[in-house]
């Protein structure tokens, strides 16, 4: 599976022609992706575990779905292909964790707490080149220059400790200073800031605290307090490069490509040392590859399909009906089959977490030992979305139109008005749906009227399973007097999904539909009972060039009362698909 990482790091730079103080500690914004088709979300938590080596997968996973809402389905935890997850810092995707409720059972422990007791201020440094916060490390705990060693891009770079010495900081401030530095150099930002943040009133408008203030909300993931305060520095210091470059990677956390690019060509124009250089440009391609997945809005998928089903037609296995001779097209017929498939979808956020979504398709099935059956089915479809925390509504309307044996077989239209609402594990959802089916004119007595209503449930246990179950009632109502065909629907359907591999899901259902007819069916009283069993898999590493395989099978098993409709029917085959 193919990852791309883009990691920009604030680095520890020596005395050269731009002065970025001793360190520069903050640790930029990565990138993961873009998510190719079929990808879960479970496969890339599993793939992150080693970045989030303190956290489970239940809480990698809970803090990648609330930091990268525009990156999944509605309010689901399906991804969307072609997007890239912004990654929180380990600390914040704790937090983003904790604030889901999750079961004790699925959270790890707590780490350590760091006692808050009073700190000596350290030795301040001497300014370098340029007026810039007095700061100083454990490396350098005399006036010193920095020390030259910077660490590489694969290591975090240590926090910077700042001294403040503007006269408004009284005794209980500097303290509190203390405690936050000791906080944030022990891996600690969040709690870091929360104990910075009500200083703010009082020390902001310091470049000092400013400083330390932008680059510890940095480091925790709060990129509007790192912005608001680091933008107050770079205006006292404009040519503070290190403020300025952390300055660059908010903006970039927060998709400010315009601004976080003219933060680096100013720092950039001070001609910074190679470090900085490989820094920014990182942070650069990081943003060009996000921009070029957020730009596109239209997504192309073509797919091949093969197999053999047992009964194409769904057809009893009778040959005779009512005294009368059935026509070997009215007979069970098995075959084997092939089809391919074109499809182009599209998905634009309006603001505002609302989105405009649609799409077309086309698909044609040939049974080569049942050509009358042969198939083609073209479908549109389009909505928009309205999505908040944990609720979401959509209304969706859609068409089609098909074909059989090359003739005009039946169209149809239905709007549904959808909804939603998770919290912890558990997601619900409900449909009002109202459609029409109408045939050709040999057989439009078929023509009805639909309307049905729909309620489910899934159940997340864990990050490998889920469990869910859907039950809807509805009614076809026929168009024409005297029509057989009018029925009163009710069903209901468990699944099971299974995250077998990081590039194998595994899904199941059970299904029962009751179809009462209410009006004689050729004189006969006519009730339908039917059973269904689905299983399929989607295999995201099986295929080159970034197919997806899927392997499926289903079995029927049609009862009723009028024995013209009892049969039962076995379809195995495969679909292989392709995104673009």
């Amino acid at each position: 599976m193919r990852i791309r990482f883009r990691k920009a790091w604030a680095v520890v730079l020596g005395a050269s022609t731009v002065a970025y103080g001793s360190t520069v500690g903050a640790q930029g914004p990565q990138v993961y992706g873009p998510i190719k088709s079929g990808q879960t979300l479970w496969g890339v938590a599993s793939e992150l575990k080693p970045q989030y080596p303190s956290m489970t997968l239940f809480e990698i996973i809970e803090a990648l779905h609330v930091a990268n809402p525009e990156a999944f389905i509605g309010n689901s935890k399906q991804l969307k292909a072609d997007v890239s997850l912004m990654l929180p810092t380990q600390k914040d995707a704790r937090t983003l964790a904790e604030r889901q409720n999750l079961p004790a059972s699925q959270r790890s422990p707590a780490p350590g707490q760091v006692a808050a007791t009073p700190v000596a201020a350290p030795t301040t440094v001497a300014a370098a080149t340029t007026p810039t916060p007095s700061v100083t490390t454990s490396e350098s705990p005399t006036p010193t220059a920095p020390a030259a060693t910077t660490p590489t891009p694969t290591a975090t770079p240590k926090a910077p400790t700042v001294v403040i010495r503007s006269s408004s900081a009284n005794a209980s401030e500097q303290q509190t200073l203390a405690q936050a530095r000791a906080l944030r150099e022990s891996g600690n930002p969040q709690q870091a800031l929360e104990l910075l943040l009500p200083l703010a009133g009082s020390l902001g408008g310091d470049p000092d605290f400013d400083y330390l203030l932008g680059s510890t909300a940095l480091d925790a993931g709060e990129y509007n307090h790192a912005v608001f305060a680091l933008q107050r520095v770079v205006y006292l210091q404009p040519d503070f490069a290190g403020a300025r470059l952390e300055l660059g990677l908010s903006h970039m956390a927060l998709r400010n490509f315009e601004r976080a690019n003219a933060e680096f060509d100013y720092v950039e124009s001070l001609n910074p040392p190679q470090e900085v250089a490989d820094v920014i440009a990182r942070s650069r391609a990081a943003m060009s590859q996000r921009e070029r997945a957020a730009s596109k809005l239209w997504r192309a998928v073509v797919r091949a399909r093969s197999g053999f089903d047992s009964n194409v037609n769904a057809s009893t296995s009778d040959n005779r009906f009512l005294g009368f001779e059935l026509d070997p097209q009215n007979q069970e017929t098995d075959s084997l089959f092939l089809g391919v498939g074109a499809g182009i979808r599209t998905a634009i956020p309006l603001g505002n977490e609302v989105e405009f979504y649609g799409g077309v398709s086309a698909d044609h099935s040939h049974y080569p030992d049942a050509d009358f059956v042969d198939s083609t089915l073209g479908r549109a479809d389009f909505g928009i979305s309205k999505r908040w925390q944990r609720v979401f509504v959509a209304l969706n309307n859609e068409y089609h139109y098909g074909l059989i044996d090359g003739g005009y077989n039946n169209r149809g239209a239905a709007s549904s008005l959808l909804g939603g609402y998770s919290f912890g594990t558990v997601l619900l959802t409900g449909q009002l749906r109202s459609g029409t089916l109408r045939f050709n004119d040999a057989i439009d007595n078929r023509d009805v009227d639909q309307l049905s209503t729909s309620a489910a449930v899934r159940w997340q246990p864990m990050p490998t399973v889920a469990l869910g179950f859907a039950v809807s009632v509805g009614e076809d109502d026929a168009r024409q007097s005297g029509s057989d065909y009018s029925r009163d629907l009710t069903a209901i359907r468990g699944s099971l999904t299974w995250q077998a591999d990081t590039n194998i899901q595994v899904q199941t259902s059970l299904g029962l539909l009751n179809a009462d007819y209410p009006d004689p069916f050729f004189g006969m009283t006519r009730e339908d009972d039917q059973f269904s069993i689905d299983a399929s898999a989607v295999w995201t590493d099986l295929l080159p060039y970034d197919w997806v395989f899927t392997p499926n099978a289903r079995y029927i098993d049609n009862d009723s009362t009028v024995t013209l409709f009892k049969y039962d029917r076995f379809v195995v085959g495969f679909t292989a698909s392709r995104g673009f």
